[in-house]
């Protein structure tokens, strides 16, 4: 049997994804797993090699494992890695960290109190585009951003098959509440923390019987001054928009693609330039200087353009070498946390609300 780091899979619809890294690494293997679904469990023996398969999540926390992975669904995540850290398991969870600021303040809890490492693996920070942004940040092209904006505009509206947690967790609520994919994105670009969120919305024309709006927007002032805008929308009849993000800083900006024959672009306010003739660079110019040394030799064709893999392999490296979280449970709250005060605000006619910062709990 393979050396390595010993994983347990908490839910192999989403977690599945995972497999083809597990079993390619020298210093991981797949040691157990457990999904309710057991026909699931069956249709991915191949792939789950010699793993022990579970009949609860208990089990499999008590059959030997160094880390989990929490792929079940959403209202599951906080607890399942709260139970994990407590028995001293690492844990990387699946988006979003929590679904209520009891739960929020439950993980950190546990988080404190263990000696494991936790990391919610919002995977668009390690997309390649998004990835070559905030290296691009980082060293200054931009000067100070102070505007940045991101969409979810993802049509998941209940389509027969579609798991029925979301029912409850997603269109059962008002506000900006599945948000990590495009708040993370942009916090990470600006290393910041949200401190206050306003939210409005549509309301309800698609299916009035549901209870979120059909989009929502989401108005974040950071601690450092800078506004954010996020756009929530699972409802809506249209071509998804999942990975549109944008900037604004003082010597430059950045828009991703909107559309499939859309491009990156980037303008930089570079010496001698005449403001009048401005002109939008792709942002591939800037690849051979700017681009993160993990995606070196990287490929785009695992799932969702590599950035699954690479996000994981964060995880494995952090935990193997003892080095601090990429995404500890501090920033995970960060990335999560405004999108349940955006329920608050939408239901008090977009009023502005404080974001808690769980690092002073």
């Amino acid at each position: 049997m393979t050396a390595g780091l010993r994983f347990g899979i908490a839910g192999l619809n989403r977690g599945s994804h995972f497999l083809r890294s597990l079993n390619s690494w020298d210093d991981t293997r797949l040691a157990a797993v457990c999904d309710p679904d057991f026909a699931r469990t069956e249709q991915l023996r191949d792939e789950l090699g010699d793993a022990r398969v579970c009949e609860s999540y208990e089990e499999m926390l008590e059959c030997g494992i160094d880390a989990v992975i929490v792929a079940t669904p959403i209202h599951l995540h906080a607890p399942q890695s709260a139970e994990a850290l407590r028995r001293g398991i690492h844990v990387f969870s699946e988006v979003s960290a929590a679904t209520s600021l009891e739960q929020c303040r439950a993980l950190v809890a546990a988080a404190r109190a263990s000696s494991a490492k936790y990391m919610m693996g919002e995977n668009c920070c390690y997309m390649k585009s998004f990835a070559l942004v905030k290296s691009m940040a980082d060293a200054g092209l931009f000067g100070e951003v102070y505007y940045a904006e991101a969409e979810y505009v993802h049509e998941v509206r209940p389509f027969p098959g579609a798991a029925k947690w979301r029912d409850r967790w997603l269109f059962g609520r008002r506000g900006a509440t599945y948000i990590t994919h495009p708040l993370g994105t942009v916090l990470n670009w600006l290393d910041d923390r949200v401190v206050s969120v306003n939210c409005v919305g549509t309301g309800p024309h698609i299916d009035p019987s549901r209870g979120n709006d059909d989009s929502s927007v989401m108005l974040c002032l950071t601690s450092r001054g800078a506004l954010v805008k996020i756009r929530h929308d699972e409802m809506s009849p249209r071509p998804s928009t999942l990975n549109y993000a944008a900037l604004q800083g003082t010597n430059g900006a950045y828009e991703a693609l909107r559309h499939d024959d859309d491009t990156h672009r980037v303008c930089l306010d570079e010496p001698g330039t005449d403001p009048k003739h401005r002109k939008w660079r792709p942002l591939w110019d800037f690849e051979a200087d700017y681009l993160p040394g993990y995606w070196q030799g990287a490929s785009e064709d695992d799932v969702h353009g590599g950035s699954d893999g690479l996000t994981l392999r964060a995880f494995v490296d952090c935990v193997l070498n003892d080095t601090p979280s990429p995404i500890d449970v501090y920033r995970a709250l960060d990335f999560t946390a405004p999108g349940l005060m955006s329920e608050v605000s939408i239901e008090q006619a977009g009023a502005q609300v404080a974001v808690p910062d769980f690092r002073l709990m």
